[in-house]
């Protein structure tokens, strides 16, 4: 047996650069059609394509994962211990908090305002177990609806705000043109 993979080995190594040309030209005659063939046969199963994938995020497992790679993104940028995906998974299947959020959730039609969170008991303390809690997305002031409105009612007057301003400008040139018509005129 050993001989045989000694064999390839020893082929491998001699014809080395003959085998990487024929692939490589292989590769470049069958990009296109391979291409061609994903593309159309995303085209025909877009929608299954697309709604597995929000089954997939929304399952679950899957949707802790998701929200335990977020607070592993977090936990590293601002430098706070993080329970490992193990530990965090076993917490998230077990907890009474997290079957509650998840079903109410679920209910809402994946309602974004329901979306289950993980939130820290202290912030120091950094993403642990024992500091970990389930919540709704809508309980907590920056994610609530309340602050959208807000925002974009902050928004409004910020542009309210910029067209007096312009008004403003034209109405002051207006006023300068005059007066020095005036002093030009005298």
């Amino acid at each position: 047996m050993s001989d045989r993979s000694d064999y390839w080995k020893r082929y491998y190594q001699e014809h080395k650069e003959a085998l990487a040309a024929y692939y490589k030209d292989k590769y470049e005659q069958d990009k296109k059609k391979a291409l061609t063939k994903a593309k159309t046969y995303y085209i025909l199963n877009r929608e299954m394509i697309l709604l597995k994938a929000k089954l997939r995020d929304t399952a679950r497992q899957g949707h802790a994962h998701a929200i335990w790679k977020a607070i592993k993104k977090y936990a590293k940028k601002w430098g706070l211990a993080l329970s490992p995906w193990d530990e965090f998974r076993d917490w998230t299947m077990t907890d009474e908090g997290y079957d509650a959020v998840y079903l109410q959730w679920k209910e809402a039609a994946f309602d974004r305002k329901y979306s289950p969170v993980v939130m820290r008991g202290i912030k120091k303390n950094g993403f642990i177990i024992e500091n970990l809690k389930w919540d709704y997305r809508e309980a907590y002031s920056w994610w609530s609806t309340e602050m959208e409105e807000v925002k974009k009612q902050e928004e409004n007057l910020n542009t309210q705000q910029l067209e007096r301003n312009k008004r403003d400008k034209a109405w002051r040139k207006k006023i300068r043109d005059e007066w020095k018509a005036k002093r030009k005129g005298k």
